[in-house]
């Protein structure tokens, strides 16, 4: 699985959650505990739709601020059925080996789409696990996933961005030690009280 496969898998896993929530539980909580489910959703559309403007090697300064307010202050639902296939033509035929800019700094586009790839799939997970639809990863994308995010393990610990990493048997499945490097756990309900 490449970099464009695996951001496409994301895609598809985090659509098929976003189209089963509705209007009652916005307010759930996630494991993501600084987000309620509407939320966490606000974060993934902002993403999905900032990644087709990304992906044509588009910089910062040239999106600037074209979707600031637009999708916090509308159907969620409705936005990223509108930005969902928008992006996925443009990740279909990107090239992974081209330049994103990024807040942060450049990398290549294949790299972005890992890291945009984990933030879509995590969070469906996250976005599941607080409405009852399970998300299983497929075994392909979550080691190539929990290879690249144990790489960055120092870097994920200090970025702030991340819960710290759960400990889990070394039997545990891949998507369940990818999950818990990350800070997450099938018992986040316990955990959060």
């Amino acid at each position: 699985m490449n970099a464009k496969e695996l951001y496409l898998y994301a895609l598809g896993e985090a659509t098929r959650v976003v189209e089963e929530v509705d209007a009652e539980q916005m307010e759930f909580p996630t494991p993501d505990t600084e987000w309620s489910v509407y939320e966490l959703l606000q974060h993934i559309t902002y993403e999905l739709a900032w990644t087709a403007d990304i992906v044509v090697s588009k910089t910062v300064a040239e999106v600037g601020d074209k979707y600031e307010g637009v999708l916090f202050n509308s159907d969620l639902a409705g936005a990223w059925a509108r930005y969902e296939p928008i992006t996925r033509m443009a990740v279909e035929v990107c090239d992974e080996s081209g330049l994103a800019h990024l807040s942060y700094g450049n990398k290549t586009i294949g790299e972005y789409l890992l890291e945009a790839g984990n933030d879509q799939l995590v969070h469906a997970w996250d976005l599941s696990e607080a409405i009852g639809v399970p998300v299983t990863f497929a075994e392909s994308a979550a080691q190539l996933l929990y290879g690249h995010a144990l790489a960055r393990k120092e870097e994920f610990a200090g970025s702030g961005l991340f819960a710290p990493p759960v400990a889990v048997s070394d039997t545990a499945n891949t998507q369940t030690k990818l999950l818990a490097l990350l800070g997450r756990s099938k018992n986040w309900r316990q955990q959060a009280v």
